[in-house]
Formats: C-alpha cells, sequence, structure tokens
C-alpha cells in the first residue's frame, strides 16, 4: 500500500492540476497513460464567477441588513460551523464551531494548516487568529475575513488555486483576486473541490455555514425562556390535552416516552430522530426549522447567557 502523499508531493504534483481544471469539471484531467488523475465531486457546485467593474463592491444577494451592534470591546463576532447536506452522497469534511472576533478594519486569512499556522488550530474560542482547516484542496492562505463599522461581514477569494464559493457561485477564477462579497445569515462558503472524490477526509472541501454577530447565542437566550417552560408543560399535559404531535412519525409526544429535544426547541420521539442523530453526530441538523447545532458543545451558566 502506497503512503499517503506529503504537502510537499501535493504542491508539486497536484495543487497545478487544481490551479488549471477546477473550473472545468466536465473533462477529467489524464495523465501520460491515458489514466484519470483528479476526481471531480458528483454535484459540484455552479461555477459562475463575479463578473463586476473593479471600482465595485460585491454585494450577496440578499436584502440589506441593519446595523449590528459591537460588544462592549468594540468586536463583532462569526460562528463557523460545517454545513450538512443530507442529499449530499460525498462524506463532508467534520470540524467543531469556530468562533473569531474582528474590529472594523481587521481581517483574518482563511487557508490550510501547516506548521507555521498550527498555533491558529487550537486558538481560543473568539480570538482573532486565523482559520485553518486540515484539508490539501485548501490554499495556504485561501480566503480573507473582514468586517466594517456596521457589523457587515465579507468574504474575499486571495488568489486560491482550487476556488471559494459563497451560496455555489465561484468568486473569481484561480489565481485571482476577488472583490470583497458581503455575507449573510446562514450564508454557505465552500472552499475547494472534492479531490479523488472525498474518499479521504485530507481531500475533501470544506463547506461551512456562518453565523454572525451572535446570533447563535440569541438563539440559545430564547430556548432557555420557553423552550424550558414547554419541557415542564409536556411533563404535566392531562393524558386527554393535545400535545404537540412527533412531525417525523406524526404520533403524539406522550409522558413517559422518550423525548429527544434540541437546541432550537423541537422535540420528536427519540426512536424517530436517533437516525438523525447518528448519522451526523456531533453536529445536528432539525429537520423541523433545519438550524445546525453542536451536539457536544461546552454548557453554558445562566450568567453567560445573554
Amino acid at each position: 500500500m502506497s503512503a499517503t502523499p506529503s504537502i510537499r508531493d501535493f504542491d508539486a504534483e497536484i495543487e497545478p492540476r487544481l490551479r488549471s481544471d477546477t473550473l472545468n469539471y466536465g473533462a477529467v484531467p489524464m495523465d501520460a497513460d491515458n489514466n484519470p488523475t483528479l476526481a471531480p465531486e458528483s454535484n459540484p457546485p455552479t461555477i459562475n464567477t463575479v463578473s463586476v467593474s473593479a471600482s465595485d463592491t460585491v454585494i450577496s444577494n440578499r436584502d440589506a441588513q441593519s446595523t449590528q451592534v459591537a460588544d462592549i470591546d468594540g468586536f463583532f463576532s462569526v460562528r463557523l460551523t460545517p454545513f450538512i447536506d443530507h442529499t449530499a452522497t460525498n462524506p463532508y469534511m467534520f470540524f467543531g464551531p469556530i468562533i473569531r472576533r474582528l474590529k472594523p478594519g481587521m481581517t483574518i486569512y482563511v487557508g490550510r494548516y501547516t506548521e507555521k499556522t498550527k498555533h491558529a488550530a487550537t486558538a481560543a474560542s473568539g480570538s482573532s487568529e486565523m482559520v485553518v482547516f486540515k484539508s490539501k484542496v485548501v490554499s495556504r492562505k485561501h480566503a480573507e475575513l473582514s468586517v466594517d463599522e456596521e457589523g457587515n461581514w465579507y468574504i474575499k477569494d486571495t488568489q486560491s488555486s482550487s476556488g471559494t464559493f459563497l451560496n455555489h457561485v465561484r468568486l473569481s477564477l484561480p489565481n485571482q483576486d476577488s472583490l470583497p462579497m458581503r455575507l449573510g445569515e446562514s450564508d454557505v462558503i465552500q472552499l475547494g473541490v472534492d479531490y479523488r472524490g472525498g474518499s479521504e477526509e485530507i481531500y475533501r472541501c470544506v463547506r461551512v455555514k456562518l453565523e454572525l454577530n451572535g446570533s447563535w447565542k440569541r438563539r440559545g437566550a430564547k430556548f432557555s425562556k420557553f423552550a424550558h417552560e414547554n419541557l415542564k408543560k409536556l411533563t404535566l399535559t392531562d393524558i386527554d390535552g393535545d400535545v404537540e404531535p412527533c412531525v417525523i412519525c406524526l404520533g403524539g409526544i406522550k409522558p413517559s416516552q422518550a423525548v429527544f429535544v434540541s437546541p432550537c426547541s423541537h422535540s420528536w420521539h427519540y426512536k424517530c430522530v436517533r437516525p438523525l442523530v447518528v448519522k451526523t453526530y456531533p453536529q445536528f441538523s432539525c429537520p423541523n426549522c433545519k438550524s445546525i447545532c453542536d451536539l457536544e458543545e461546552e454548557l453554558e451558566t445562566d450568567e453567560e447567557i445573554v
């Protein structure tokens, strides 16, 4: 069995092919023996590059958002979690939630894990360190995140070879800077494209769902106020009372049944929802509202919930 190529081997042999072939999913590159050398993913993102004048700033396709309020130290925050697509046939790259905080005018890179950037992989949650992923289809400095004075976040492709995709649209041609693209809540970013079909985790692209400016904390606060009361009502409901049914089996949820309650306050019979829980654990995608939560996230005290 051949050994897994080193990062140096990858840079020398594979990355040049990614530069020339990531815009052409239909043609698979062949080696000297006429064997395919790069397996594109089965359902690639739309390869539409954004075309604007050099003087314009690219804005994402959504209504203008209201001005956000920075925290007490003047920082805005962003949380990156894996994007889970239950319709995809290829496995996805898992990583724990990553939180970064920036002040207006600051920028951070998103790129590949290397010996020089390994400190960023263990950086404290809420730091302003670079975001790194252990994937060989991600360039060392793949993209750049920034925030303006109104709390609007932006992403820019920084001459990556395999592409940065925002909601399935590629931001620039290979090895070219893109203009800044404004980000919105729950936008999906993809870094690179799968190599060898993503059969090995180190060759998988990185798909990220974005949560901006503490939105995940506000959802948690809402749950703490209302969902816990709903749980108490559920256990005290009279046997003849109306109880919200499990949307998976459409049967009623009754006392003494095993119930799974998600952080977004939706609940199901545990037996019904268990296949969804184990499929992507520790990430969980709510079948009701499609929100994604981390089931291994550290528990917060009442004082930490604002």
